[in-house]
């Protein structure tokens, strides 16, 4: 199943009233609506029907991707440029992976963990003789956006502990707001970075090392420190206990990092139970991914879906609208996901792909973007589609806030998909300002509540979803080349050595002082 077959179903609904597709009847909604793990995926006001929809079916199944699943699940190498399987799903028993040296790791590194997460949250790890009451996470990337969006997603869920503050950005002003009000005694702070060598972790954790030996002394202040890292001896030299240095293997990539010791935050901040019920839900999800046929598969389906509109109908984009504000940092998330595993347009094999890749991705707080973009999203000249995702629970909530904010994420996917005609004759001057052309794309979809679980199924099933597209796409999503890339001109500039530069680039550093003309 060729881009051109994908294309000409697409040619073939451009006509159709995206209205009459999502009331096409019973067996389309039938295979456009999927629950699983406690989610529920309705996709039919996407621009679809079944042959189209068979078509991209028949293209998955010709991309090998029932095998390359099972491939990605068994721990075989899926990272081809860095010989590496991807073995996040080993830190919540998903796959199968039982008896391998990952899964003995991951028991080990998890019973590490939990045991530190329980004596400081006993107040039994004091190094200063102070109960820790604040817990600084220091990382960046996916070291710093999955705990930070599950700390916040599931604040209302943590049994007690500490408080929970993260630091990413080399501005000074982070690391003064996340100690700020609390006693330097109390504090612990969490590096997390794989190799220990990351720049911005590094210089942010030199600099609250410094801060912390001003208040408690240089001869305590490494026992305030603990670190998940694949580096042990880099953070010994930094002054970290080897013992309070847990494993973050170079099998688990940053992105899909928060399963493991990455998280160790939350399991002190939100309580080890509650760490394991989130990933207890993602492996729902695993289980389901791994389980279903292709047809009644949520990420299949999603994966699907998000392909079909970036390569069938050449949507570049794609907006999260995530209707709880506990959820605020979704679309964050899911674009370093997204982005950084799918923006490449190289196949495996090295060549030149014949599609871009992944979609952009952006988003934010539903009720909040309503009253900052969505006016583009309605009346711009681009076409969007939208992944609304909200709480089943608000719909029948005795509380009218909970119930505006579901009417409200309801109310726009009807208005993207109707849209809104003025009669020029009744508004001769304005009918064209007012109207609104419709057809515009959407899913919802719907934690049955927000927990624990669903929010681990929620991040599952995107991350599965992400491999689904890289497999239709033909590339890698598990190297981040251009990531790299940054970090050594970056290095580059510090060093002083920028004899290889662009003469605009040059005439910046010398005006600006950072280095001299």
């Amino acid at each position: 199943m060729s881009d051109t077959d994908l294309n000409a179903h697409a040619e073939r609904l451009s006509g159709l009233s995206l209205r009459a597709l999502a009331e096409a009847g019973e067996d389309r909604s039938k295979a456009l609506i999927l629950s699983a793990a406690g989610l529920e995926l309705d996709a039919t006001k996407q621009r679809l029907d079944e042959a189209a929809l068979q078509a991209l079916f028949a293209r998955a199944r010709a991309s090998g991707l029932e095998s390359k699943r099972d491939a990605l699940l068994s721990g075989a190498i899926v990272n081809a440029t860095e010989g590496r399987p991807a073995l996040h799903m080993a830190y919540r028993e998903g796959g199968n992976l039982a008896g391998s040296d990952a899964a003995a790791l991951v028991k080990r590194t998890q019973a590490e963990t939990r045991d530190f997460a329980e004596r400081v949250r006993s107040g039994a790890y004091a190094p200063s003789g102070v109960r820790i009451s604040r817990v600084v996470n220091i990382g960046i990337g996916g070291s710093d956006l999955g705990p930070r969006l599950v700390a916040d997603a599931l604040a209302d869920h943590a049994d007690g502990g500490p408080e929970l503050r993260f630091v990413a950005s080399l501005d000074p002003s982070d690391l003064k707001h996340a100690v700020a009000g609390a006693e330097p005694a109390a504090i612990l702070f969490i590096v997390a970075s794989k190799s220990f060598s990351t720049q911005e972790t590094l210089m942010s954790g030199e600099a609250a090392r410094d801060w912390l030996a001003g208040h408690v002394g240089a001869d305590k202040a490494g026992a305030h420190f603990a670190a998940a890292s694949a580096a042990p001896e880099k953070a010994k030299a930094f002054g970290i206990d080897p013992s309070l240095v847990f494993d973050f293997p170079d099998w688990v990539g940053g992105r899909y990092s928060v399963w493991s010791a990455v998280g160790l935050a939350l399991e002190i901040g939100l309580g080890p139970d509650v760490f394991q019920a989130f990933r207890d839900g993602a492996k729902a999800m695993d289980t389901h991914f791994a389980t279903a046929p292709l047809e009644r598969n949520m990420p299949v389906l999603k994966g699907l879906i998000d392909v079909w509109n970036r390569i069938g109908l050449d949507y570049p984009a794609r907006c999260v609208a995530a209707y709880s504000a506990r959820l605020g940092k979704l679309a964050d998330y899911f674009q370093q996901l997204e982005m950084e595993s799918l923006g490449k347009s190289v196949t495996v094999d090295g060549k030149p792909g014949s599609t871009p890749g992944g979609a952009l991705v952006w988003g934010g707080n539903g009720t909040e973007i309503q009253h900052s973009f969505f006016q583009w999203l309605h009346q711009g000249g681009d076409v969007v589609p939208v992944d609304f995702i909200g709480i089943a629970r608000h719909f029948s909530s005795s509380d009218a806030r909970e119930q505006a904010l579901a009417a409200n994420m309801a109310a726009q996917g009807a208005a993207l998909l109707d849209g809104r005609k003025i009669d020029p004759a009744i508004e001769p001057e304005l009918a064209s300002h007012k109207s609104m052309p419709g057809g515009r794309p959407s899913s919802t979809l719907l934690l049955d509540d927000l927990t624990p679980a669903t929010l681990g199924a929620l991040i599952a099933l995107h991350e599965h979803k992400v491999f689904v597209e890289s497999v239709l796409y033909d590339i890698n999503p598990f190297d981040q080349w251009g990531v790299e890339l940054g970090k050594v001109l970056t290095k580059g500039i510090l060093d002083g050595d920028i004899s290889s530069y662009d003469a605009s680039t040059k005439a910046l550093l010398a005006r600006t002082g950072l280095i001299s003309g």
